[in-house]
């Protein structure tokens, strides 16, 4: 009898098989969200559910049991401090599989896999904060206190470069005519009078 005998391997090796769930589980973690083969989808899923059921308690044993699938120890510290949070008033059913549209090339069933709880995203740091801090304007200067000051020469010298600047910013330049190069046919046979 095959009680308890799970029997999808994606026509792969054990080891590809593993490596292939291994790299779809951390792109879930990073991404929260993924798309792939409606099979890699619920297979993916069975494992990160296992993982989210881990991080829900944090001991060194599951953290060691989630680095043996994971293989990386930011994807631990992501799915310990910020994934599995989400979920402690969750008895199971972490991820959801929603089928899209089939594959263009073997006509595959799509599906998107992602976490049924997502993490906030950080707030932007206020700009209003910013903007007060900038609208304080520096005092505007009158006509004689303009006229009162000396002018040195480096500052004419600057003036006169931003006229000049204007002056060739303002006229148009002509556009160039492109070389052409002889086309296929005309390389081939040769051009008339030549």
């Amino acid at each position: 009898m095959r009680h308890h005998r799970h029997s999808v391997k994606f026509g792969r090796q054990r080891s590809h098989y593993k490596a292939t769930l291994k790299s779809l589980v951390s792109a879930l973690v990073i991404s929260k969200s993924i798309t792939t083969t409606k099979t890699k989808a619920k297979e993916t899923s069975r494992l990160a559910d296992k993982l989210i059921t881990l991080g829900k308690e944090k001991t060194v044993t599951n953290q060691r049991r989630a680095y043996a699938i994971l293989g990386d120890r930011k994807l631990v510290a992501i799915l310990f401090n910020e994934l599995a949070p989400l979920f402690k008033d969750r008895l199971g059913g972490y991820t959801r599989v929603m089928l899209t549209v089939k594959r263009r090339g073997d006509n595959a069933q799509m599906a998107i896999l992602e976490f049924v709880e997502k993490p906030k995203p950080p707030e932007p740091k206020k700009k209003a904060e910013k903007k007060e801090k900038k609208s304080t304007a520096p005092a505007i200067e009158t006509k004689a206190e303009k006229e009162e000051k000396p002018v040195q020469p480096e500052q004419k010298k600057e003036e006169h470069r931003k006229e000049e600047h204007k002056k060739e910013v303002l006229q148009p330049k002509k556009p160039e005519k492109p070389i052409q190069k002889p086309g296929f046919f005309k390389k081939f046979f040769g051009r008339k009078g030549d």
